[in-house]
């Protein structure tokens, strides 16, 4: 097991935040939402390597259905 995380920034719709947060929370630890700027609906998530892929997955299928901008 990684102890280390993996810093995802994304941007997305303010009003989204909630959303993605709850959804994160739903998959207790596959990644750790931060709001690092709500006005812009600047987000950024901690992710473990272990779960990268699943991660990965989750934004892809949520993508599909609200705006999500990674930020490299």
């Amino acid at each position: 097991m990684h102890t280390d995380s993996i810093q995802w920034r994304i941007e997305v719709d303010k009003k989204d935040i909630g959303y993605i947060d709850s959804i994160f929370d739903g998959y207790e630890g596959l990644a750790v939402v931060r709001t690092l700027d709500a006005s812009r609906g600047l987000i950024e998530l901690l992710v473990s390597p272990d779960y990268l892929e699943d991660t990965r997955r989750l934004i892809e299928a949520l993508s599909k259905e609200i705006s999500i901008r990674p930020l490299h």
